[in-house]
Formats: C-alpha cells, sequence, structure tokens
C-alpha cells in the first residue's frame, strides 16, 4: 500500500471513530429513555448502514410519540418531528418511497393535532412538510386531491401563520430575527437534517400549487397563486431580494404570460401576455449580466425569450418570433437546457412549413 493511501485510510478510520464520538457525546437535549435509540441510528447511518440506523430511528419515532409532549421541553413539536424526519429521509434514500411518504404523513400529523401553540418555527416545520408531501404525491402518482391537499396546507399555514405582509425571501417575520434559536440549530446538527425541512422558502409552496393548477386546468386558481409567488420574490421597494429569487420571479412572470396565452387569447390578453413575458425577459437578463453568474437566471432568459416568441407569433409577427427562437434555441444549447433545445426546434421546424405549433416551457419543471 502507499503511503498517501495509508495515511487516506488513517484519516478515513480516525474520522470515523470522532464522528462516532461526537455523537455519544451529544443528544442531551432529548429524554433519557430515547437517547440510545438516537445514538445507535446516527452511528448506523455515519456508517451507512441504513437498514440498522433505520430500525433504531423507527424505535426511537414510535416512543417518542408515547411520551408526554412537555419532556422535549422547548419547541417540542420541532423536536419530535425531526425524529420523523430523520426516519423518512433514512427510508427515502433505501428506495421505500411509500413507507417515507407515509412516515411524513404521520409526523406532519404530530403538528396537525398539536395539543398546544406551535412556535414560528414549528408552523414552518409544517409549511415544510406539506410542501414535501406535495411533491412526493405527484412523484408517488397519488390522487391528485392529495397532492392538492398538501400543498394547500403549505400556502394556508403561511397566510394564517407566517406571513402577515409581503415580505422578500428568508424575511420571516414571525421568526425571531428570521434565526433559529440556538438549541434548534444544535438539533438540527445531531440529526443531520435535510436542507428542506429547515428551509424558509415562502414562496415555493405558491409556486407549487399555482403550477399543479395549470397543471390540471384551473388557471383562475393558479393566477393569484403565482402572483402571490412574484410578490415575495420580487417584493415592492424598499424590501429586497437576491438575483436568484428575482429569477425565480422572472420564470413565474413566464408562467403567468403562458396561462393568459391558453384557449383563444383576444388582442387585450395578447398585450398583456407579451407585457408579463417582457418583464420577465429584462429581470432576467438585468441579474444575469451581474458580476457573479446565476445559472437560474440563464435558464429564466432562455425561458422568457421562447415565451415571447410565443406571443409574437401569436400576434402575427412570424419573423420576430423566429429571431426570438433562434436566440432560445442558442442559449439553451449553451446552458445545456435539453427542454429548451427541443421545444424550439419544433417550433421553428413547424413555422418553416407554415403550421406554428408551441409547447409551453413552464420553468416549474425546468431543473439547474
Amino acid at each position: 500500500m502507499s503511503p498517501i493511501l495509508s495515511i487516506l485510510l488513517v484519516a478515513g478510520v480516525a474520522a470515523t471513530i470522532y464522528g462516532i464520538y461526537d455523537i455519544y457525546g451529544t443528544m442531551t437535549m432529548w429524554p433519557v429513555s430515547i437517547r440510545k435509540d438516537l445514538r445507535a441510528g446516527l452511528a448506523a447511518k455515519y456508517k451507512n448502514n441504513l437498514d440498522l440506523s433505520a430500525r433504531y430511528f423507527q424505535r426511537a419515532w414510535n416512543q417518542a410519540r408515547e411520551l408526554p409532549i412537555e419532556d422535549f421541553k422547548s419547541q417540542p413539536y420541532l423536536k419530535t418531528t425531526g425524529i420523523g424526519i430523520t426516519l423518512a429521509g433514512i427510508l427515502e434514500s433505501e428506495g421505500k418511497l411509500e413507507l417515507a411518504y407515509n412516515t411524513y404523513v404521520e409526523t406532519i400529523n404530530q403538528l396537525i393535532q398539536a395539543r398546544k401553540p406551535l412556535s414560528g418555527q414549528e408552523h414552518m416545520r409544517t409549511v415544510a412538510l406539506a410542501y414535501k408531501l406535495g411533491e412526493m404525491a405527484q412523484m408517488l402518482k397519488k390522487p391528485r386531491d392529495e397532492e392538492e391537499r398538501w400543498l394547500t396546507m403549505a400556502v394556508e399555514t403561511i397566510m394564517k401563520n407566517v406571513m402577515q405582509k409581503p415580505v422578500a425571501i428568508g424575511e420571516i417575520v414571525s421568526l425571531k430575527d428570521s434565526k433559529m434559536e440556538e438549541e434548534s440549530k444544535i438539533m438540527v446538527s445531531e440529526l443531520q437534517l435535510p436542507m428542506w425541512a429547515t428551509n424558509q422558502d415562502i414562496a415555493a409552496p405558491f409556486e407549487a400549487l399555482g403550477s399543479f393548477y395549470s397543471r390540471i386546468g384551473k388557471l383562475d386558481f393558479a393566477m393569484p397563486l403565482y402572483l402571490q409567488a412574484v410578490s415575495i420574490l420580487i417584493p415592492p421597494a424598499p424590501s429586497t431580494s437576491s438575483a436568484d429569487d428575482k429569477c425565480r420571479g422572472a420564470q413565474l412572470m413566464g408562467n403567468i404570460s403562458e396561462l393568459i396565452m391558453r384557449g383563444n387569447p383576444s388582442q387585450d390578453s395578447l398585450a398583456q401576455a407579451e407585457a408579463w413575458a417582457q418583464k420577465g425577459l429584462e429581470v432576467a437578463d438585468k441579474e444575469r449580466k451581474g458580476f457573479r453568474k446565476h445559472a437560474i437566471c440563464d435558464v429564466a432568459y432562455a425561458v422568457m425569450l421562447y415565451n415571447l416568441a410565443m406571443v409574437r407569433e401569436m400576434s402575427g409577427d412570424g419573423k420576430r418570433a423566429r429571431e426570438l427562437l433562434v436566440q432560445s434555441l442558442n442559449l439553451s444549447q449553451d446552458i445545456g437546457l435539453e427542454e429548451g433545445v427541443s421545444h424550439a426546434k419544433e417550433a421553428l421546424a413547424a413555422i418553416d412549413v407554415g403550421k406554428p405549433q408551441f409547447k409551453p416551457v413552464l420553468p416549474g419543471g425546468v431543473k439547474v
């Protein structure tokens, strides 16, 4: 064995020993009766023994739900749901998606059936779990009303308990200084919770529920949700938001433009659609020209070029539509946006044979 490999092996063993020692030196905020299983579950997870880890966490989860909620002291539901989320995450990693989904349902029920008022962070945990369940419901092809239920719960929780006025992403008015308390930070670190479980993205549920209604043809329901998401991502002055959030907002302007154009739009509707598409294009263009590169802004710009081409073609301006499609195609090829490339090529070919046909490029389905 080479000296370098020997060093790496020794370092790896040392890191593992340190990691396990660190696990056993922590977990003091948890009730004594479940600490052993939590420690053993984390140790097994650290060694990538997911089946064993799941068994320990399942036992901890079962017992946690039987204990008096007062045993968990401050923000108790943040702690109990943390155990459920960790268990469900392990099951997801094992490919046991149905079991993971059911565990997430059990976990959110802890919050829905809470016997004491929830804190701001616990309300945001409800939002995160409902959003996660909405995503999984679509992935697992659950009934539509199940997906709708979870996404609606996420939006309603934000409206009732978090968002008192339009705010920029991350400015969660009901959370103390928009930061997690020290104990919560320790809990997240100890359980190795996924980022989505602590995310404070309050625009995403509005966007997801809007996309759901757009997908099933309930456009009157989708439109206000998209508008609300845009107002969060691109708030009025003096509030500010990041370049990524502005470009997410630009993508949603494209969604709004596409909704307006469905069916047989009038000239007034086409003018509105073009205004939204043009505004989205301007926002994305401004942000992508900044000093720092933002992949989402390049995607937004390519999509908005396509959407604007769709409007121009429907307005009878085939020449301008073609120019915009070529620009969208070139940028999509440069950034590796396969859906943008295929749609632009199809639209260009259709224009060339005198039968223009556009497929909507909805940013919600684009992976950056």
